[in-house]
This record gives structure tokens, sequence and C-alpha cells, in this order.
């Protein structure tokens, strides 16, 4: 969802290619400029089979984001017919687009922003429509097309489809092994949301003698109702009506109806999910609810809802947007895993990238477990956030943060644009963002890193961190094994060239052994004694990245 978060990050690192070097009795790996013309271009994760087509997706999976209506007006541009209005319809994307998202190796398309959207907060946007011009230089009111937040209901958006449209697009996507993932909006709705008409009480309506904010409250019919917010003041959103989550009528409608996305979806992207926590909606609204006389549930919501979902559609997952307040008593992505999501966002990487202190996310990746990373999902782009290429200082540096984040434990979230280093945000009230080219070159280079991350080795290996001698603060270093499969990562993430020896223990053999550096294809041989005595001496280009097969 669009609003104030904590600060992203301006750090990269680029995974580039790898020379080789003999000096004495160490392995030297280098990466000088002309090598990169060469590139062309819970626990179940020790299991080694692979899925089958239409299976569940593996753990740890690779989810590529779409902002959906945006998305099939780009395609309508492109010269596919649009048959909805000016977008293509949802039922007409063509396989060959689909494909494409197999080709990619994408266990999870988000169809974000699916959902019906009322009038009210688009009549207020495109009023505002200027707001938007220093990200759409060119912009109209008609490029205005309202927050896919703001939702009035859980049917398909009508100007792209209906719901059986979408049914035969996750059965499409299901039959090439990709699972289908939509959003979910817990803590409010659209103020002329299809659910006012018979249901008004699921929403916060102001008790008497209250004295909180007035722009917290807006008149709706002879009710008084709150707008949605955070325990945050800057965090009001005045399109939206706020739902109460400690009424019953509140938890019975929503847990009905996140059963009904659980039998639409394979997986359900929960938007804000700590704000329902019970200790987050004390903080934010408990002097409201104490007035109207509403009383702190025994159980969470979250708990109580997801447990509802999985008894009926057992093999669905959920995601939570989430981010650490420092109000439940256990920290509110911890909490939330507890409670049943299966993946909390984890944007302290994207953070500490941005930082520019090399120890700030040495030092947050040395402190995890693959247990914890195991349940996370990291970016570097979102709809939210700016876009990498931008804010981590050009598409080298954002690719290269790609791969420090994506090659970690956890799901990997990567969002349409991001493959060809797009600059320009796209809002997401907005139909289209500034016009860019493409980039091949870039583009070969996520594809092959995707390619890389296709292997089991990173969804059900297991994960581990390799501290590295003081004098080589540049690199950070880590592996994956799974059974004889073995990947090393080395990153330099530093605008000066890094060394250091990375010894690797269960490097097996008396004599030479088979490396390749994954990302260039270069193949080499190297002492196993060497590499688990005196280790693998790397040479690492500022803002770059090895990975290597050993």
């Amino acid at each position: 969802m669009a609003l104030s978060r904590p600060s992203v990050a301006v750090l990269a690192l680029t995974a580039i290619a790898a020379l080789t070097l003999l000096a004495g009795n160490q392995s030297y790996i280098t990466l000088p400029n002309s090598t990169r013309r060469l590139m062309a271009v819970r626990s179940e994760f020790l299991s080694s089979e692979k899925p089958e087509v239409g299976e569940a997706t593996r753990s740890q999976p690779v989810v590529y984001e779409i902002s959906t209506r945006p998305w099939l007006y780009s395609l309508a541009q492109s010269g596919v017919a649009p048959k909805c209005g000016d977008y293509v319809c949802l039922k007409d994307v063509p396989d060959s687009v689909w494909q494409k998202f197999k080709d990619e190796k994408a266990d999870v398309v988000w169809l974000m922003g699916l959902w019906e959207l009322g009038q009210i907060a688009l009549k207020e946007d495109k009023e505002r429509y200027q707001d938007w011009r220093g990200d759409l230089p060119d912009i109209t009111p008609d490029d205005v097309i309202g927050s896919p937040y703001s939702i009035i209901d859980y049917t398909v958006n009508p100007d792209i489809g209906n719901d059986d449209d979408l049914a035969q697009v996750r059965s499409k996507l299901n039959s090439m092994g990709i699972k289908l993932m939509v959003d979910f909006v817990p803590n409010h709705a659209a103020k002329d949301s299809k659910w006012l008409a018979g249901h008004t009480d699921i929403f916060l309506a102001r008790p008497q003698n209250d004295n909180s904010p007035s722009q917290w409250w807006e008149q709706y019919g002879d009710k008084m109702l709150a707008h949605g917010r955070s325990p945050w003041p800057s965090d009001l959103w005045a399109d939206t009506f706020q739902l109460n989550y400690w009424s019953p009528d509140t938890v019975t409608f929503m847990t009905q109806l996140l059963e009904t996305l659980a039998s639409k979806s394979d997986l359900i992207r929960c938007d804000m999910a700590m704000l329902a926590l019970n200790d987050v909606w004390q903080r934010a609204w408990g002097n409201v609810m104490n007035e109207a006389g509403f009383q702190r549930p025994s159980e969470e919501f979250w708990h109580h809802a997801i447990s509802n979902a999985k008894s009926k559609y057992p093999d669905v997952e959920f995601m939570a947007e989430a981010y650490n307040y420092g109000i439940s008593k256990t920290p509110e992505k911890e909490l939330l895993v507890q409670l049943g999501f299966d993946y909390v966002y984890d944007k302290v990487v994207l953070d500490n990238l941005e930082s520019g202190h090399l120890d700030n996310t040495r030092n947050y990746i040395a402190s995890m477990s693959q247990d914890k990373f195991m349940h996370t999902m990291h970016f570097v782009e979102n709809h939210d956030e700016p876009r990498s290429a931008a804010a981590l200082g050009g598409p080298e540096q954002a690719f290269a943060g790609a791969v420090v984040a994506q090659t970690l434990p956890g799901a990997r979230l990567f969002f349409m644009g991001e493959y060809d280093g797009f600059k320009s945000k796209l809002v997401v009230q907005l139909r289209r963002a500034s016009k860019e080219p493409l980039n091949p070159d870039l583009h070969a280079k996520y594809d092959k890193l995707l390619d890389i991350l296709s292997d089991d080795v990173f969804h059900k290996g297991t994960w581990t961190y390799l501290p590295l001698p003081s004098d080589s603060w540049r690199l950070i270093a880590y592996k994956w094994t799974l059974g004889s499969s073995k990947r090393l990562v080395v990153v330099n993430f530093s605008d000066q060239q890094g060394w250091g020896n990375v010894q690797l223990s269960d490097a097996e053999g008396a004599g030479n052994i088979d490396i390749t550096e994954l990302l260039t294809g270069v193949k080499y041989q190297r002492s196993a004694p060497d590499l688990r005595s005196s280790g693998l001496t790397c040479g690492v280009d500022p803002w770059s990245a090895q990975i290597f097969e050993y």
C-alpha cells in the first residue's frame, strides 16, 4: 500500500564475471572489466523432489508482481487487441505472455490490483492528478485509474474482466506450474464499498462524546465512520473507511471473505497485515474502543482467519506486508508468522543496502538464521518502493542489489519493469509511467540470475553464512548446499575492489575439482585440499558478485 515507510536504501552490488589466476598454492578469482563483455546477455526444504506441473510450488518461491491494469493497458499499447475499453481483457492475454513468465522462472505471479474499485476515490484522485506530474510529466486526467487498495468488493474489476476470467487465468497458470497470488486489504474498504449497504456494523463508527481528531471521521448516513489509518498520524487514508477488528461481526465477515479469496487463488498477500494485531489495534484505536464498549478479543484475528481458510483450502499460502512497529510484545513480523503466515516482508535488507554502511548489511545477514529468513520475502523494489535503478544508483547497482536480496533464504519478489532497469515510478493510481526503453543486456543478466535461482539448492538446500577475516571487510559470503549440489555467493558491495579468502570446508576430494562461475559460465579447476584449508581467494570488482558451483 502506498504510504510513508521506513527509508529505502542507496547501495548496490553487481553480479558480473570471473577470470582465474593461479598464484602459488592459492586459488585466485578476479573480475577484470573485459570479462564483463563475456556475458551475453517451514522447514521442508530438505526434500529433493521437483514439483510436477500443477503441484504446489516449492518453498522460497520466485514471485513476479504485475500491476494488473497498467500491464493490461501496456499490452494494448503494444498491439494486443483491447476488448475491454483501453485494456486488454484479462482472459485475452496471449499464451505467449504467460509463457514468458514461466520461461523467466516465476513460481508465483502476483496480479496486484485485480479488484473492483469505487467512484468516490477515483473522482478524488482525478481532481488531484496534477500531484503526480513529477512522476509522469505528460499526465492527463485519463491516466488516473484509482488506487487498487480502495476496494469496494473482491470481484474482478469489470474494466478488465470478471471472476470467470480470473478462474481461467489461474487454471492456465497452474497448468504451467505457476501459482496465482492476489491481494487482501484487511484494514479498510472504499468509502462506497458494497458492504456498506448491508454490513455497516463491520465499520468503525464514532462513539458519542469521542474527542479524537475530526479528520479521522466522515459522515455516512446517520453515522460518523472512521477513515482507515495506522497508529502513526501520517498514515491516514481518507479515501477509505476503517474496519473494526474488535467487533465479532467484523471478524466473522472478514474471515468468510478470506475463505472466499482462498477459493480463488493459491497465495494471498495481506496488505499492512500488522494493523489487525490486537496490540497494534489497541495503540491506534484503544480509546475509541473503550468509549464504544468493545473488548479486546481473546484471539488474534489472523490466527482465527488463517486457520479457518487453511482448514478448507490447506494448500493456500499467506504473505504479509508487515513492518515492525515495536508495539506488540512479540515483534510484529515474528508474531504474524506464529499466527500462520508463510512469509512476511523483510524490507531490512533493502534498507541496509541503501544505508551505504557495509557493516549494516553484513551484520544483519550474519545475525539471521535460516529458520528466520525462511519465512521472509526479500525485494529491492515493488509497487510501493522507488524503482531500484533510481534508488540504488543505476541499473547495474540495482541488479547487484537484487543478487544480494534474492540469494538469501526466503521468498524472492521481483516487480514488472525491474528486469529492464526502469527508473520512473509507476504510481499505483495511474495506468502508466513515463516511457523508457527496454534494456536487453540487463534483462539477459536477470535471466541468468533467475536461471541460477531456479535450482533446487536455493529452494530446498541449507544456507550457511561464512564469516571472513577483518581484512576482507568489503566482501560478504554465504553458501547453499543440497546433497552434492553446492553454491557459493560472494559479493562486494563497495566502491573499490575487494579481496578475501573464502574457506570451503565441504570441498570434496584429494585433487583438483571443477568450479564454475555461474553468472558468466567461466569454468576452471582448483585444489580441493587448498579450498578446505586456505580457501578460495576471490578478487571482486566494485559493486560485483560471484556465484560459484563447486
